[in-house]
């Protein structure tokens, strides 16, 4: 099927705005919520918690955060940028008041209320950013996007991890909330929003539709987005767990200090930022599917190793490296958008997503319950085989590459360098 992208020729300048934009607040986004990990071992003492408690807290976030179905649905309505800016300002206020917990309903209440706000942000910047670009570099501009996740986890580590051990566990909130209302403003300041109608994403959609305007019932018939639901459930319960546990992990098993877990932990996502972009390079060259399995393959192996090792060089190597071949996640939302017309796509994101946050509710919880029955040795091993389950399921998925037949070179309205 033969497809000509028409866009203006201010278009390459919007792509660019559309994903810088999203990109900043998503790092903020995940700044926020990356800082309860390594503050986990002095929360735990202060607010006496169990092992399946603090990972029950952990997960809580995560309930919140289903609200990624709504703000999928919502941004399809109103449009993207009307959900995002509300989004972001709100999860920055309720990151600020944090600080002001002094008791375990409080904090759990809070920790919800932060999960809702920063739920409606994902699919709806999933949807702007992947509709805006062509097939041929959607993967890499959703990597790009996605490094802000993984740049926001390790910078939230950081932040946590040094300032609670000088001035404790509370002072880390109102900085971090405070810069993202900063961002969030701004956002809603300088983006313009532009018609879904004028993308790539819709162009690639009515061809590959024969020219069908797309009905709200076809999403819940897309195989790409029940796949998504599993992948990205896979990925969210593997380094959330992951970021969640690490740290007292290497504390308690490996012997490192406060600081060394939570660097570790800070290293994980640290290899993700680089796997991200591989990822998405990787997944435009020889296809989506392959791309995912091939990484995930290595990277569960990589995650084994890393669970039988003692030295604190090979705890942090190995960790990088998983992370670097495990981090398929731009891959796995580009095969959302390949098969999905732009007009509904935020609902079909809110769909898979819903998946991906089951996971993450899930992944700190499931940690945490093993980790208090059976050691968090035992808990580490649920890292690796969770990855290669989704290394073989990806395979269900259907790749459009074949199908479209790019007429009009991607570089005409994307110029090179996202």
């Amino acid at each position: 099927m033969a497809i000509k992208y028409e866009p203006s020729a201010d278009w390459p300048a919007y792509s660019r705005q559309v994903l810088f934009w999203n990109w900043l607040t998503w790092i903020f986004n995940f700044i926020d919520r990356g800082l309860i990990g390594p503050l986990l071992p002095l929360m735990i003492p202060f607010f006496h918690l169990s092992l399946t408690a603090a990972g029950g807290l952990v997960s809580l976030f995560f309930v919140g955060y289903l609200s990624t179905f709504f703000g999928g649905f919502i941004s399809d309505k109103v449009g993207r940028k009307k959900v995002i800016g509300p989004s972001v300002l709100g999860f920055g206020t309720v990151t600020g008041i944090t600080a002001l917990a002094n008791s375990v309903p409080f904090l759990a209440g809070i920790r919800i209320l932060t999960g809702v706000f920063e739920g409606f942000q994902y699919p709806t910047g999933a949807a702007w950013v992947s509709e805006t670009y062509p097939y041929s570099r959607r993967a890499k501009a959703l990597a790009f996007w996605e490094t802000g996740y993984s740049i926001g986890t390790l910078l939230g580590i950081v932040l946590a991890t040094l300032i609670a051990a000088h001035w404790g566990w509370r002072a880390p909130w109102p900085i971090s909330g405070l810069l993202s209302i900063i961002a969030g403003i701004l956002l809603i300041v300088f983006v313009k929003e532009r018609p879904r109608q004028h993308s790539p994403g819709y162009q690639e959609a009515m061809v590959l539709s024969s020219g069908q305007a797309p009905h709200l019932s076809e999403v819940w018939k897309k195989r790409n987005v029940w796949v998504v639901f599993i992948l990205h459930g896979l990925y969210n319960f593997t380094f959330w767990m992951a970021g969640a546990w690490i740290p007292l992990y290497v504390i308690h098993v490996r012997h490192l200090s406060f600081v060394g877990g939570g660097l570790l932990s800070g290293v994980l996502f640290g290899g993700i930022t680089i796997g991200l972009v591989v990822s998405g390079f990787v997944a435009d060259k020889i296809g989506r599917v392959r791309a995912i399995s091939y990484m995930s393959f290595v990277s569960a192996i990589l995650l084994f190793i890393f669970t039988q090792t003692s030295s604190p060089l090979g705890l942090f190597l190995l960790i990088a490296l998983g992370g670097i071949f495990g981090a398929y996640i731009p891959t796995a939302i580009a095969l959302v958008t390949d098969t999905t017309n732009p007009l509904v796509s935020g609902t079909a994101f809110g769909i898979a997503l819903f998946g991906a946050e089951l996971g993450a509710v899930l992944g700190p919880v499931t940690g945490g319950f093993i980790a208090q029955h059976f050691g968090l040795q035992t808990a580490m091993y649920f890292l690796p085989a969770s990855i290669l389950v989704a290394a073989m399921l990806v395979w269900l998925a259907e790749d459009p590459r074949s199908k479209l037949t790019i007429s009009q070179s991607p570089e005409d309205i994307i110029e090179s360098g996202t």
